[in-house]
């Protein structure tokens, strides 16, 4: 299996993994506590999205998948498979069929499970993807919930929480409580079926539908291809979503990916990663807002090239810059807004953030380039946006020791920095300027090593990449990500848990190791993109990491 293959078939697993999930997901919270819409979740924009022709067949076509099957194993298959919300599930159906007499039988939830669905998700106020929804045209499961009328008058488990009007028609919308952490919604009109994860997403908790919510929903239920086809016109997919025949479409938002920092680069909407049957092959695609939102290379190699080399991860961000003006309007106790305002006018293009095996998760380093080198007018705003950032003592590194370049740092405890301060551990976050480019990060020997890669004392990212090709928007080095994972996973183990730090010896471990395995690589744009914004992306190899110079 070629490297590119390879890559793909680890993006997903990764996207997956950190982004959607895959058909029941582990979802914890009290079964029905209120008004979920309090929290901003629009049912009709969804983080994160799955359309496949089964959903119990979507896990094992990714574990099939040569790397894939060596990193998750088929441990994460059976996850899925016994998951407690299916076992709840498929109890709870049984138990109704014995009881009850119905028609229902065993495999009425494989049934389900085992055709075109459509799955989205949306997260807690934590940021988690924890509420979902599923829909789904199925006439045996339709069929059976508008049976369930009579049977909910005298349940236990399922009760009718509200009726609505959907499509001209009455629809009961049923609870089915699983356990006192989760209970579901279950609605059905025609031979159209959808399950919320929780009654809140729909209800509040005097059993009042939401307005925006129930319009979603009447959707969903529709009989026309249109109306079912909201959350896929909403990413781009069209009305039947842009797989091709017989593959899965996984689609993760921005909001979701950028752990809230999105509006600082709205250019850049959603990943999309398509799964064939069996993981037989793959496709990866970054939907952008407009053309030009990425730089046509070779004019992406320049940022490359100020970022030192030898990364565990970077990505490439189409930063809006006028975004700063609205940030700094909205901020406690700002610098001087007319101030702020020209310095984001002298930023270019997009910026950077890369992490490193040497340091930590929690302090990338941020690069960034102005139209021109900085004069002192510049450099004193950049000396005030550091004071408001990172300290109200922020001092500037005497300019003699380094002509030309103007530096910030300050001293801020913290648990896991890397320097004494009395008692406890602290950091020195740094924001730094050298002609044109200005980096930043908590870590501040990252910053140091982005100044002498930008004065060329030390080789850079672009160093490695391929002479020619499209726009880099990714680079990856499996080994150092493995090795920055279990460091970090290690350090925030407590040292007494001897169980906890056992079972990541067993289990993670060795899945770092089989990581690890893996070539660096480069995501690569390929081409302008379709009418809806999706440009393919295609994974490739990227040389070893220079020496210093």
């Amino acid at each position: 299996m070629d490297t590119r293959k390879k890559w793909m078939v680890a993006g997903v697993a990764a996207i997956v993994l950190v982004g959607a999930g895959v058909a029941f997901v582990k979802m914890r919270r009290s079964h029905f506590d209120g008004d979920i819409n309090a929290l901003n979740v629009d049912l009709s924009a969804p983080y994160a999205y799955i359309a496949t022709p089964a959903l119990s067949r979507l896990p094992r076509d990714i574990v099939q998948a040569p790397v894939v099957r060596d990193v998750l194993t088929e441990d994460f298959a059976f996850y899925y498979e016994n998951q407690e919300d299916r076992l709840s599930l498929r109890g709870a159906i049984k138990r109704i069929a014995y009881e009850r007499d119905t028609t229902w039988t065993d495999q009425l939830l494989a049934a389900a499970l085992d055709e075109p669905a459509e799955m989205a998700w949306w997260p807690d106020a934590k940021g988690a993807p924890r509420y979902w929804a599923l829909t789904m045209t199925r006439g045996a499961v339709a069929t059976a919930l508008q049976g369930l009328a009579g049977i909910a008058a005298k349940d236990s488990q399922l009760s009718i929480i509200g009726t609505l009007r959907a499509n001209g028609n009455d629809v009961n919308a049923y609870a089915l409580v699983l356990s006192p952490r989760r209970t579901l919604v279950l609605l059905s009109q025609g031979n159209r079926v959808v399950v919320l994860s929780d009654p809140g997403l729909l209800f509040n908790n005097e059993s009042q539908a939401s307005g925006p919510a129930l319009e979603v929903v009447e959707g969903l239920l529709s009989g026309d291809t249109r109306s079912q086809s909201a959350w896929r016109r909403g990413f781009g997919l069209g009305e039947e979503g842009a797989a091709a025949p017989g593959s899965s479409a996984i689609v993760a938002d921005a909001r979701l990916l950028s752990f809230g920092y999105q509006h600082f680069f709205p250019g850049v909407q959603a990943v999309r990663f398509d799964v064939a049957p069996h993981g037989a092959a793959l496709r990866t695609a970054v939907r952008v807002k407009a053309a030009g939102t990425l730089p046509a290379a070779p004019g992406d190699r320049e940022l490359w090239s100020a970022l030192p080399a030898n990364p565990a991860a970077c990505a490439m961000l189409p930063v809006e810059w006028a975004q700063m003006d609205a940030l700094m309007k909205d901020a406690p106790a700002a610098p001087n807004a007319e101030a702020m305002k020209a310095l984001a006018a002298q930023f270019d293009g997009p910026a950077a953030v890369c992490w490193y095996a040497r340091s930590q998760l929690h302090t990338p380093l941020f690069v960034a380039q102005m139209k021109a080198s900085a004069g002192p007018e510049t450099d004193a705003t950049l000396a005030g946006l550091a004071d408001w950032l990172i300290s109200t003592d922020a001092t500037r590194t005497d300019p003699a020791a380094k002509p030309g370049v103007g530096q910030w740092q300050s001293q801020v405890t913290g648990p896991w920095g890397p320097y004494a301060d009395g008692d406890d551990k602290a950091y020195r976050p740094t924001l730094a300027r050298q002609g044109r480019w200005v980096a930043f990060s908590p870590d501040d020997k990252l910053v140091e090593l982005a100044l002498n890669t930008q004065a060329k004392r030390y080789p850079g990212v672009a160093d490695t990449l391929p002479p020619a090709g499209g726009t880099t928007l990714v680079v990856g080095a499996p080994t150092q990500i493995a090795d920055l994972l279990q460091r970090e996973a290690m350090a925030v183990l407590p040292a007494d848990q001897e169980i906890l730090r056992q079972a990541a010896q067993q289990h993670l471990v060795p899945r770092l190791n089989a990581l690890r395995k893996l070539p660096p690589a480069r995501a690569v744009a390929q081409g302008a993109g379709d009418s809806n914004g999706w440009v393919p992306v295609e994974w490739q190899a990227m040389s070893a990491a220079p020496q210093s110079k």
